[in-house]
């Protein structure tokens, strides 16, 4: 027999999956979208600053290491304003 023939059928599960909440899912999305353009930002402005005072071999690298920074600030923030005001 098939995996799924042996699970009883979903109307007879002892549970039900609750309904994601509508303003959680839009924050989560706009949390991951301002994130990533705290990213960008950071990168680009770390690619510069990197480049020109650091050393031109640092130029990406420095970038990509400033635009993560950026992102887990952004990102840790918009958690923690959440957290803040909504709980879990």
């Amino acid at each position: 027999p098939s995996p799924s023939s042996l699970l009883p059928p979903p109307s007879s599960l002892p549970y039900t999956l609750p309904m994601p909440d509508p303003v959680r899912e839009r924050f989560e999305a706009e949390r991951r979208r301002t994130a990533f353009l705290s990213f960008l930002a950071g990168a680009g402005i770390g690619i510069i600053a990197a480049d020109t005072w650091v050393s031109h071999w640092l130029g990406v690298p420095g970038g990509l290491a400033v635009g993560a920074f950026a992102y887990g600030v952004t990102y840790g923030y918009d958690t923690l304003m959440w957290r803040r005001r909504h709980g879990r």
